[in-house]
This record gives structure tokens, sequence and C-alpha cells, in this order.
């Protein structure tokens, strides 16, 4: 597995319009913005940006459709040196796009996606892939139908992946599957987990019993179980002024990912994921580690 370094990160890229404002807006009111971006989004395609940016060679592998917005995307992904090349792409279908607004005030950023008629990739589009090329395979945790079969032909080859739970009822299907399983606070308040810990015992009752859990809570920092029940823990490093939450999970996703695909300990992991993350929310956007 050692000769084998590219990652890959199955999911969503959309296109982000962000909005910046001082505070969150009324309702029914006309507000000015401060500025305005757009930018490459999705958690698959964001954790792609974080790990090339740690000089990881990494894929995405997704959807795209060939319509106005397809120059944008390609462009951004080439900027970050993030691989493409097994994509799926569609004529006559729109580019998901996610409008967020996002207050200077506390940080926050409020999100409103549509994915008008793209399609989800498939197993048949999965299975062209040569796995041999990966040592890494990073499944987001949406279109389950089709993921569940996915990780199983992984599993066919006997190597490692990882797969991020995200909201949704379907997406339990995947927890027995993953060898490292990322459970968001939303995911474990919808399993009516109330800490990490709690998660992390919960989650533990669905998983491989050698699987390994993490859970980030934001502001609380993680926790994680290692394969043999051992649980470690970090702190989060909040900055002094929080700019731009806009990915922030998605890049303590991607550094901790970063972290066990070199060797790392899994507290030192789940340490620089939290750092990392830490570093990104003081920025907008993910240039923040150049």
């Amino acid at each position: 597995t050692h000769m084998r370094e590219e990652n890959s990160c199955v999911g969503l890229a959309c296109l982000d319009i962000i909005q910046v404002v001082k505070e969150f807006p009324e309702e029914d009111s006309d507000t000015r913005c401060i500025s305005m971006r757009w930018q490459r989004g999705g958690n698959a395609s964001n954790n792609c940006t974080v790990l090339s940016q740690l000089g990881v060679p990494c894929e995405f592998f997704g959807t795209l459709s060939k319509q106005q917005h397809l120059d944008f995307m390609m462009n951004d992904f080439k900027a970050h040196n993030i691989n493409i090349d097994n994509c799926v792409y569609y004529d006559n279908c729109d580019t998901p796009i996610s409008v967020v607004i996002s207050s200077l005030t506390t940080g926050s950023r409020t999100i409103i996606h549509s994915n008008k008629n793209l399609p989800e990739l498939t197993l048949e589009d999965f299975k062209k892939l040569d796995l041999s090329q990966y040592g890494w395979i990073h499944f987001e945790g949406r279109n389950v139908e089709e993921v569940t079969p996915m990780i199983e032909w992984v599993e066919m080859w006997n190597e490692s992946h990882s797969s991020e739970q995200d909201r949704g009822y379907a997406a339990q299907d995947l927890i027995p599957m993953a060898d490292v399983l990322f459970v968001s606070k939303d995911f474990a308040e919808f399993r009516g987990c109330t800490t990490m810990s709690e998660t992390l015992r919960n989650l533990a009752l669905d998983t491989k019993h050698n699987a390994t859990i993490i859970s980030a809570w934001g502001e609380r920092g993680a926790m994680a179980r290692a394969h043999d029940g051992t649980f470690v823990q970090s702190p989060a490093f909040p900055p002094n002024k929080v700019v731009d939450t806009l990915g922030a999970g998605d890049t303590f996703c991607a550094t901790t990912l970063y972290g066990l695909s070199r060797g790392f300990s899994l507290q030192d992991c789940i340490f620089l994921g939290c750092q990392v993350a830490g570093a990104k929310v003081r920025h907008h956007s993910f240039g923040f580690l150049n």
C-alpha cells in the first residue's frame, strides 16, 4: 500500500456563491453585502483542496456539468493541482450551487443549496477506476444507494477507506462498512448524542470492531476512538476573531486524513486537524495554507 500515494475523494463539487455581510440580515429586508466571491465548494471537493495544499496527491471523483460554470470549476481544480481525469461529465445539466451568507459579526455561515438536475455517481462509474492507484479512498456520506456498493467494491481489494457521515437517516447504512468514520456534530445530535464521548460509544455499537471513529465538535475540539477501543482527544484552537467558518469541518477532515495517510498517531492526527481548522477560520477560503 505504501507505493500508492494518491488519495481519492468521492462526492460533490458545487459552486459556492458567497455573500459577506456585516451581520445576518433580517427577513424581508434589503441589505448590501461587503464583498462577494465565487468559490469551488462541496465536501469532497474541499477535502481535495486542503489535501493538495498539504502536499498530498489527490483526485476528486464526482460528476460535473458541461454547462456555463464548467470553466470556472476546471480552472480552480487545476489551480489547486487536483486531478479530475476520471470525473463523469453531463450535458444539459446545471452545476449544483450553494448560496452562502457569511456574517462578519459572528463568523457564521448560512448555506442554501440547490442541485437542480446533475446526476450522482453510479457504481458503474466507480468500477472504471483503477483502484491500485489509490492509497486512501474517502467517501462523502451521500448518495447512499450507490456509495454502499462502491465501498463493497473497494473491500474486494482489501484496501483502507474512510467515510464521512452527513445528515440523513440513510447515511447510517454506511456506518458498518467504514474503516475510518468521520462523524459530524449534526449527525451525532441526530443520533441523540450530547457529547463527543457519547458519540463515539454510540457509533461503536454499529461499526466494525476495529474501526476508527472520529468526531469533531467545533469549539469543543475533537475526540476519536482508536481501533483498539482507546480514546484520544484534542482541544480546539479558536482564533481571536472568527472570519469564515465555511469549510472548517472539511479542513479538519482532510488534515486528519493527511496525518492518517502519513502514519501519524491518532492523537497527533486529530490535534493537527484541530490546529489547521482553527487556522482556517481566521481566513476567507482555503488560501491560508499557502
